[in-house]
């Protein structure tokens, strides 16, 4: 597992990511408010029905549903990995876009997400909440701007690691396909994977769509800062510094240094966390 704590990406058009800022402190008090997931959440059946019957009435009662159930989350470890993403790769969006577009963003890759997991979900019954199919969508956004940008994570939630944020999206993406493709029996696994898939392709051509048209696809990792992630970025592994614009060819003699001295350091830390903190 890995859990994203930042990047060095600065933003360009927008002095703040207000409407970034929102969205989080909007899904955090809904938290704490805890409104009934039965009536806010979205609930594939009922999207069934409303479809199926549209003459029922059943549609005015579950349109609003494919938005607010991406403003529930069922604990606070939910909450906190889904704004712990919009808060590192949220931002960057905004400011690809603008603010008004970037909530419609938002919301329509939600909404994406809330629609292809009624479509394909085992499990229809079940209200689905939290913002994970739009924050999918953010992050597809990330990866057609920022494939080379250098984001920090938390290898295994232990080991502090710095890795292209295209190699962090795909390996999100690609366990979501493996869930999908070979769905696990535990029947305790109600994780809406259907739903991060719908979202991040969402993600994909909305950000083509509302982008502004002076903003370029696949930009090169930043120099801004010199030392990213502050004091400690000296001691960090950085598999995504030999990719930074304008860098040349890596001799074969600095990669084998580079890759002996990862390897050292991920065994230091691995066993001074093994003593300390397990």
């Amino acid at each position: 597992m890995i859990l994203v704590l930042g990047d060095s990406n600065p933003t360009h058009h927008i002095r703040r990511p207000w409407v970034n800022w929102g969205l989080i402190v909007g899904c955090v008090v809904l938290f704490f408010v805890n409104p009934s997931y039965q009536d806010y959440g979205l609930t594939p059946a009922e999207l069934h029905l409303a479809v199926l019957e549209p003459g029922q009435g059943a549609a005015l009662q579950v349109a609003p549903t494919l938005v607010s159930y991406m403003f529930l989350h069922a604990s606070l470890l939910h909450l906190g990995g889904n704004m712990l993403v919009l808060w590192v790769f949220g931002d960057n969006i905004e400011d690809a876009m603008g603010h008004w577009r970037y909530a419609l963003f938002f919301v329509l890759a939600g909404i994406a997400g809330g629609v292809a997991e009624a479509a394909l979900g085992a499990t229809p019954d079940i209200p689905v909440v939290g913002a994970s199919g739009a924050i999918a969508g953010v992050m597809g956004a990330y990866l057609l701007l920022h494939p080379r940008a250098r984001v920090l994570v938390l290898l295994a939630f232990r080991l502090p690691i710095v890795i292209p944020a295209s190699l962090f999206v795909g390996l999100h993406v690609g366990f979501d396909l493996l869930a999908v493709l070979l769905p696990a029996e535990d029947p305790e696994m109600l994780v809406a994977f259907w739903a991060h898939l719908g979202g991040f392709a969402a993600g994909l051509g909305l950000l083509l769509a509302l982008r502004y048209r002076d903003v370029p696809l696949f930009q090169p990792a930043s120099r801004y800062p010199d030392q990213p992630f502050g004091r400690w970025g000296r001691f960090l592994i950085d598999l995504g510094h030999a990719r930074d614009a304008g860098a040349g060819p890596v001799p074969m003699t600095r990669r084998v240094i580079f890759g002996v001295k990862s390897v050292l350091y991920l065994l230091v830390i691995w066993v001074l966390v093994e003593m300390f903190l397990v």
